[in-house]
């Protein structure tokens, strides 16, 4: 009698339908265990609470919070930082507890081994050893939920300075800029009194020279008006140019270097600081009929018509000629 051949193998005969159903089944279940299982990865770790996980902050958002000024100006924001100091020591405390424990517990399965393994070779004598695994496991949640309580405790702190600084801000924008002012003022004073202290060394220098040439006529060398004498090497060397500079434009640049860290802002720097500057054609490109364009041509026909009073007047119509509104 020949044998039947398996239904997959006969021509024409369809496989039966229970198969087919089942693995439909199963590819279904285990399309629904991976995606579970992706769902649990991404918020094992979530709070279940919306409101507390919209409270929370990121480490990027607290190392914000947290930035310092360069000087101690308040001290009611220095009383915060102290908060916020304490509150950072917790944390760092219970994140090292953290971090014991998570090792006590990885050592746990090995330790247990070996306390029964020490009761066996006694004979079984006394009380069998108890487990450790399931304690180390409480104590590891304890202190990571001891961690949860000191990062709420740090950005609690945060959200104090920070409110502080929103409601002070303005005062204590007022405060910094008059400690630029002041500052800068102050600089600019020891940069003006260089040429004076300069005149004296080279007063000075003159009389070493004289008194070494008595009495005949001390020989020249360099120039006196140039930065270093105009010797190439020094100035090479400190501005890196062979140019000879003269000590004038040199006070005028170290003026200019103690002007520009009080006065140049970028665009975004002075957004934050309130700076509104006037729109003009020299610095964006502006429509004829814009306001701020209109304005700005408003001022320089104004400032021209100031300057014709001791000006060449065919000369600045032909300067204004492009500025009337």
């Amino acid at each position: 009698m020949p044998r039947r051949l398996p239904h997959w193998a006969r021509p024409g005969d369809a496989p039966p339908t229970i198969v087919d159903d089942a693995g439909a089944a199963n590819k279904k279940m285990l399309t629904d265990l991976a995606r579970d299982r992706l769902h649990t990865r991404g918020t094992a770790h979530l709070p279940l609470d919306r409101e507390r996980a919209q409270r929370e902050l990121t480490e990027g958002e607290r190392a914000l919070r947290d930035s310092r000024p360069r000087t101690r100006r308040w001290k009611a924001l220095d009383k915060l930082d102290s908060e916020v100091d304490r509150a950072r020591q917790r944390q760092h405390e219970a994140t090292e507890r953290l971090h014991d424990a998570e090792q006590a517990l990885v050592r746990a399965p090995a330790d247990d081994a070996r306390s029964l393994a020490d009761w066996l070779a006694r004979g079984e004598r006394g009380e069998r050893p108890d487990p450790t695994l399931y304690e180390r496991e409480r104590e590891r949640d304890a202190a990571r939920l001891l961690v949860e309580a000191a990062t709420v405790e740090v950005d609690r702190a945060l959200e104090r300075r920070f409110q502080h600084i929103q409601s002070k801000r303005e005062k204590m924008l007022e405060d910094a800029l008059g400690d630029v002012e002041s500052a800068r003022e102050r600089l600019l004073a020891q940069v003006r009194a260089l040429p004076g202290f300069r005149q004296t060394l080279a007063a000075a220098r003159e009389t070493l020279l004289w008194i070494a040439a008595y009495p005949d006529q001390a020989p020249s060398f360099g120039f006196p008006t140039a930065t270093a004498l105009g010797l190439q090497e020094p100035v090479q060397r400190t501005l890196q140019t062979s140019a000879r500079i003269e000590y004038a434009a040199l006070l005028q640049a170290l003026e200019a270097d103690v002007t520009a860290p009080a006065e140049a802002f970028s665009n975004d720097q002075k957004h934050q600081l309130g700076i509104v500057e006037a729109k003009t054609p020299l610095r964006e490109a502006l429509w004829d009929s814009d306001e701020d364009n209109i304005r700005w041509k408003k001022s320089e026909l104004e400032r021209a018509r100031r300057l014709g009073e001791w000006q060449d007047p065919h000369q600045l119509a032909a300067e204004i000629r492009d500025m009337r509104p």
